[in-house]
């Protein structure tokens, strides 16, 4: 599926368990990877294996948002503050990119 943020085009796809170890470099044996944003080609990739897959896309659009609003900087600490407002900002734009998700 194809979606915008904050104005850029971003794709969710889901691939094997195998395809998932060749991107997180993964001998598949001592982890296990539900998924990962590549911002590189603003792809977020879920393994088709995740027992949770809600779970996990939700997870992987946060760091989208943080990437996309400029909170991806891993030098910086945020505070309560920073957190609700990431959280009260972002949650709108999340949950409508979930919903058209989970609707395919």
């Amino acid at each position: 599926m194809k979606f915008k943020m904050n104005g850029d085009k971003w794709e969710i796809k889901e691939i094997s368990n195998e395809e998932m170890g060749e991107i997180e470099s993964s001998d598949l044996k001592t982890t296990f990877t539900h998924g990962t944003t590549r911002y590189v080609n603003n792809t977020i990739y879920l393994n088709k294996m995740s027992p949770n897959k809600e779970k996990t896309l939700y997870h992987e659009l946060v760091h989208c948002y943080l990437y996309e609003y400029g909170f991806n900087s891993f030098d910086k600490e945020y505070n309560v503050e920073d957190v609700c407002e990431i959280a009260a900002n972002s949650s709108g734009i999340i949950n409508k990119i979930m919903q058209e998700y989970f609707r395919n």
